[in-house]
């Protein structure tokens, strides 16, 4: 076989069931682990992650061609990073399901706030997509015909900020194709570079994701990964807390209100993840987790990676539990 798997990217081949890309059918056009996934739900981890990865942007690079970075909402600020420091091309920035925001959030603001984070010059423009409802999907398609530099765009991104959803939607919407890539919440569902044809004059270049090892979808079971990705938009919840109370959800974190005037906290998490509260004195849910003391100033938030962010509205002191790895952080307010 000398076929590339279009789901993830990876040469098929017959011959041992163990390794990456196998398929038992040689007219197949998808490996054995794309297949079930497509048709199963069923994932399939891999093995040796970091070398699907290593030098990615590098290799990117050199090439001199257009990059379009996607960045999912719940995790800005590492992708942002992660621009600033490694890429060195012409580069769109996509904000990706902009669905489940709240429909007040207006894109201007999101743009303000990424620009306030951004200092990376390789950065032409910043455009907010929806693919699953068609938002601002022509307009990005018309500034990449009108930004590319060859033939081959480069898209790039996180784990699960969306890159195969939109090239799906690319090809959908601009092409004559009916072959899709493989789309899935599970980390690590494209595994090397797919190159996919729109038409004689563009193809654009799925890459593998960049793993971001602080993130919390590496360190809950897929039940709870369904759970906590958001698959519509998200309703905020709002909390009124007066000192020394405490919000508890189901171990994924604790929130301690330590010091501090009556407040508010806003929390933009999926809609299916429940938060209780509990005395803080009686009840130890969540003691177990990592401990984090924060001094919230207001008009801040308090992100937990690829979980929620937690809008502040006054000065605070906090202990928040999390699970251990899994970065949490104080930021400028977002919304």
């Amino acid at each position: 076989m000398n076929r590339k798997c279009i789901g993830c990217g990876l040469l098929l081949q017959n011959t041992n069931p163990k390794e990456e890309g196998f398929t038992p059918k040689e007219d197949s056009i998808y490996c054995q682990r794309c297949f079930k996934l497509i048709n199963y739900g069923s994932f399939k981890e891999v093995k040796n992650k970091d070398k699907y990865f290593f030098n990615i942007f590098k290799k990117v690079n050199e090439k001199e061609d257009l990059i379009l970075f996607l960045v999912d909402i719940f995790n800005l600020s590492n992708s942002v990073e992660i621009i600033n420091n490694y890429v060195k091309s012409k580069t769109i920035l996509v904000l990706t399901k902009k669905d489940i925001l709240p429909k007040s959030v207006k894109d201007e603001k999101l743009k303000k706030y990424i620009e306030s984070i951004n200092t990376n010059k390789n950065i032409i423009d910043t455009v907010i997509i929806s693919s699953k409802n068609n938002y601002n999907i022509d307009y990005i398609y018309d500034l990449i015909n009108k930004e590319k530099i060859s033939k081959d765009v480069y898209i790039v991104g996180n784990t699960n900020s969306g890159k195969s959803t939109f090239i799906n939607k690319i090809v959908k919407n601009y092409s004559d194709s009916d072959v899709y890539l493989t789309t899935s919440i599970y980390p690590s569902t494209t595994l090397e570079n797919n190159r996919i044809k729109i038409n004689d004059d563009l193809y654009l270049i799925d890459t593998p994701g960049v793993i971001d090892k602080d993130n919390i979808n590496n360190y809950v079971s897929k039940g709870t990964l369904k759970r906590i990705t958001p698959s519509k938009e998200i309703k905020p919840r709002v909390y009124q807390l007066l000192e020394g109370a405490t919000l508890y959800s189901e171990n994924l974190f604790r929130l301690e209100y330590v010091k501090g005037e009556k407040n508010s906290f806003t929390i933009y998490i999926s809609n299916d993840i429940i938060i209780d509260r509990i005395n803080t004195m009686s009840n130890l849910r969540g003691k177990t987790l990592v401990k984090h003391s924060l001094n919230v100033k207001k008009g801040e938030d308090i992100v937990i990676s690829g979980l929620c962010f937690i809008k502040v509205k006054e000065d605070a002191i906090i202990d928040l539990y999390s699970i251990k790895d899994v970065k949490v952080f104080i930021r400028n307010s977002l919304i």
